[in-house]
């Protein structure tokens, strides 16, 4: 079985990396795609596999048979359960560590930067969106500057709301200078400012070559990726810089067509229908669309570098998202390992015994209106079950029912520290909202309770390695329970 999962998770791994080569002509992710097809086919080669697994492991039963075992038998048994029942239920995750693999071999983190800045740069001066000023009495504290850049407060006069105040001039809103651009996970927001005012400042400082470098790299990369622009950085150039208000730059598009032609959305009088840069022409389908004059492929761009970046920063296969098949394995092994040791009887009214007391904690809940109550009835059940068993073997008692409090026993022992880290941070919630606003940051109750919402993946992971050492004494107590009569 382990040498089959080896197999069946490296074949994952290499669909993932062989399947997902990027595609710089996309701009968009369809859902649609072979991910959701190789999703089902795991889960069913998993469910196949664990069935088929399962047969066989269950005809020979030394527990059962009361074969001599050394006392740590039940805890290795138990680690190879876990490990198989990890193999099958991972396929999708090395899938997935496949792909960002791919994503990550493109480049490394330092070109990927150096790129993603030149591309953050230059989609400053294609179509896209304005920075907004408040218009209020408050001196502005938080601006960024470069080298001698300095930025005034915004006017507070009505008419000002349409301006607004760079270096001791007065601009429109809607001048290149007050453009915003397409940012990556790389940079933090403090980087985006600084880079914003570079540009800004290139402008009024009418620094051309400076400019001309940054449309020639950005150039180059549309090249390398056999994209598509039909302007050239010379053309760029002198279609942005409308020196110096900057109010009648060119729009240079970010793809080919801006949007599908919809003529009655220029019958309101505050949408103004740009013939300057922008024409309509019927598209390969017929159907009427806008398309840019002057256009870049940024979108494109954009889609799949913003891809290669997350990849890098914040890929979605990691230790958080690792937790999940692990945690999957953990409750599987359990069930697994119930039905090993105790009987298909027992093991079927532990599980009525499992849902029943959930529906009653879930009414209580529900009725008492209370965060509190379903985390300590699922306390007090562990403790009462946990108090059965270990007197069934400390007394060497016969089983009886012995073997459904086992299964009950060890269903709920990985929910225990979640639960109870629920509880107090229920607890700490009361205690957060009953302390005024004014001492609330220097609060020991609020600093713990932001303490414990920043670390909840450790806990979980924590919590998954105290189980694994409980298991150690607990399967030395189910192989002395497995040699108590029955009756």
């Amino acid at each position: 079985m382990g040498v089959l999962l080896l197999g069946l998770n490296l074949c994952f791994f290499i669909l993932g990396f062989a399947l997902n080569g990027i595609s710089f002509e996309e701009t968009h992710r369809n859902f649609f795609d072979f991910d959701v097809t190789l999703l089902l086919l795991s889960l069913v080669i998993s469910l196949l596999v664990l069935i088929l697994w399962l047969v066989n492991y269950f005809k020979n039963n030394m527990l059962k048979s009361f074969y001599p075992t050394s006392k740590y038998h039940v805890y290795k048994e138990w680690g190879l359960i876990f490990l198989l029942c990890f193999g099958i239920s991972s396929p999708i995750y090395w899938y997935n560590l496949g792909k960002e693999t791919r994503y990550r071999s493109y480049f490394s983190r330092e070109e990927l930067e150096k790129r993603c800045v030149t591309l953050r740069a230059g989609s400053f001066f294609l179509d896209g969106s304005y920075s907004y000023h408040e218009s209020d009495n408050t001196v502005e504290t938080d601006v960024v500057a470069v080298d001698t850049v300095t930025v005034d407060n915004v006017e507070t006069n009505g008419e000002a709301q349409n301006y607004f105040m760079y270096r001791g001039k007065k601009y429109k809103n809607t001048s290149l200078l007050n453009k915003n651009v397409n940012s990556y996970i790389l940079f933090d927001e403090k980087s985006d400012s600084i880079a914003i005012e570079k540009l800004k400042f290139w402008l009024v400082t009418q620094q051309k070559d400076s400019l001309k470098q940054l449309f020639t790299d950005y150039l180059k990369i549309v090249k390398e990726h056999q994209l598509e622009a039909n302007i050239n950085a010379e053309q760029w150039l002198s279609l942005i810089n409308d020196y110096p208000l900057f109010e009648k730059s060119h729009t240079i598009g970010p793809q080919m067509t801006n949007d599908e032609y919809y003529p009655n959305i220029y019958n309101n009088q505050s949408v103004v229908r740009d013939t300057i840069d922008r024409y309509i022409a019927r598209d390969n389908t017929g159907t009427e669309q806008e398309f840019y004059k002057y256009y870049v492929p940024e979108k494109k761009l954009n889609f799949n570098y913003a891809r290669m970046a997350d990849a890098h920063e914040d890929p979605d296969v990691n230790l958080e998202t690792l937790i999940i098949p692990v945690y999957f394995a953990l409750a599987l092994s359990l069930l697994i390992l119930s039905f090993r040791v105790t009987s298909g009887r027992s093991w079927l009214i532990g599980l009525i015994a499992v849902i029943i007391l959930n529906i009653i904690l879930g009414i209580f809940s529900v009725i008492i209106s209370s965060s509190f109550t379903y985390g300590i009835g699922y306390c007090v059940a562990f403790v009462i079950v946990s108090v059965l068993f270990f007197n069934t073997v400390g007394q060497n008692r016969t089983k009886g029912y012995s073997g459904v409090v086992l299964n009950l026993f060890l269903w709920l022992l990985p929910g225990l520290i979640p639960l109870l880290y629920e509880l107090l941070e229920s607890y700490l919630h009361y205690e957060y909202i009953g302390i005024d606003t004014i001492n609330l940051q220097y609060s020991t109750a609020n600093q713990f309770k932001q303490w414990l919402e920043n670390h909840v993946f450790e806990i979980n992971w924590t919590n998954i390695f105290l189980v694994s050492i409980a298991m150690l004494f607990i399967g030395k107590k189910i192989r002395l329970w497995r040699g108590i009569a029955e009756a």
